[in-house]
């Protein structure tokens, strides 16, 4: 079943992304106030002492832990919304899950790392919080935009990940089609795929390799775009795709 072109599996990732990427700008948003509230009466030179033997990275962590309970257990509800037309092996889906989340909490640790060396120059500076907040939002990739971005790929690269593996467990005369969104933010690599209509893996392959590793990655960051098991009756719409084509010559 879908909703404004999106699968069941892509609804449910664009619901978890915006609620994460929310509760990691405010993680980042406590951290930065009470971390600098802890300066008090302390001088500039004082509080740099202090702040030496404070782990931010363990602040994080602990602030962020439900984040990272959340992303991971959201991978199994994922799994029941993925179309299953082959079994995978329960090791390997979990790799990929520990994988995914290894990779959260890396970007999690940066953001650490980030946010203690802008409380210091903020400290140093006399700048207040907000702009502290400000500053941190503005690097490594931890806007709201930005975060969003990475947890809807991440997701997005599972969910299709799962599907290429079951894909290679199939007959190779069996049939997939490209679905997802067709509106003004889908990119042309995707209008193409999409307007190709049903082929075996080996055609995806051998016509769209240009295109990069796109069975895992399909048209790349923010994707919302799978090549996926056939289902009669919904899928994506290729004679409105190749007109889109036609319109982008």
């Amino acid at each position: 079943m879908a909703v404004d072109g999106l699968s069941s599996d892509q609804l449910f990732i664009e619901q978890q992304s915006e609620t994460m990427t929310d509760m990691i700008l405010e993680v980042q948003e406590r951290t930065v106030t009470e971390v600098y509230s802890l300066k008090g009466d302390r001088t500039a030179e004082e509080f740099l002492l202090f702040i030496a033997g404070l782990s931010i990275l363990e602040i994080v962590r602990a602030k962020a832990s439900n984040i990272i309970s959340m992303f991971e257990q959201s991978h199994g509800t994922m799994l029941q919304t993925i179309q299953g037309f082959a079994s995978i092996p329960e090791g390997t889906l979990q790799a990929l899950v520990d994988f995914n989340k290894n990779s959260l909490i890396s970007q999690l640790d940066n953001m650490s790392g980030i946010i203690r060396k802008e409380i210091i120059n903020g400290v140093v500076g006399g700048i207040p919080p907000h702009e502290i907040l400000k500053a941190v939002r503005g690097q490594g990739a931890l806007s709201a935009g930005q975060l969003k971005t990475l947890i809807d790929t991440s997701m997005n690269d599972y969910s299709r990940t799962v599907t290429k593996l079951m894909m290679d467990t199939m007959p190779k005369n069996h049939k997939y089609e490209y679905v997802g969104p067709l509106d003004g933010k889908t990119r042309p690599a995707c209008v193409e795929m999409i307007a190709a209509g049903r082929l075996t893996k080996d055609q995806i392959i051998s016509n769209f390799s240009k295109f990069g590793n796109i069975l895992t990655t399909g048209g790349g960051y923010n994707c919302r775009h799978k090549w996926d098991h056939i289902v009669e009756g919904f899928g994506s719409d290729p004679e409105e795709a190749k007109q889109r084509l036609k319109d982008l010559d």
